[in-house]
């Protein structure tokens, strides 16, 4: 029976390891910075998308209304702004503004509420609003959002005729 003789064993040198390790750990760090960023774009658009919902909701609510309803600052008050719309759990800080004015006409004055915090309070009101043919309904929705804890502003402009589309 005959050894062979002892192999000559190859190793990497501590250079390339340290190379190769550094490597590996700026791909990962790479890799986290980019998951990051997309876990933000997801997050902002899933706040983006509640605040469309939202203000669609409010505006809804609304059309719905008669014209009593919505030219009087305290029906809005306590039936259209007195509760925390659905789907406004992905909004931190969430404050809206619901602004009234005559649209077509040369009357001044507007109703003006404001909801922040769970209050709503009534910046302005004005009782000429129900003679008029037309409002102009401004709605704005505005919450901390991603990234950053941001200020993120939406709104929504529509008008409304007495009597609805058809007069």
């Amino acid at each position: 029976m005959q050894l062979q003789p002892h192999s000559r064993r190859q190793a990497f040198s501590l250079t390339e390891t340290t190379v190769a390790a550094a490597l590996a750990a700026a791909f990962l760090t790479s890799l986290f910075t980019m998951n990051m960023a997309a876990m933000d774009t997801i997050r902002c658009a899933k706040e983006s998308i509640a605040a469309s919902q939202i203000l669609q909701q409010r505006m809804e609510s609304m059309r719905i209304a008669n014209w009593h309803e919505v030219t009087d600052a305290s029906w809005l008050r306590d039936n259209l702004l007195n509760t925390d719309p659905s789907g406004s759990t992905p909004l931190k800080d969430m404050a809206e503004n619901l602004t009234l004015v005559a649209y077509g006409s040369s009357t001044t004055g507007n109703i003006q509420l404001a909801r922040s915090g769970g209050t709503t309070t009534i910046v302005s009101q004005s009782a000429t609003l129900l003679a008029e043919n037309a409002i102009k309904v401004v709605w704005t929705l505005t919450y901390t959002g991603a990234p950053n804890s941001r200020s993120v502003s939406r709104q929504v402009v529509a008008i409304l005729a007495k009597g609805g589309v058809a007069k």
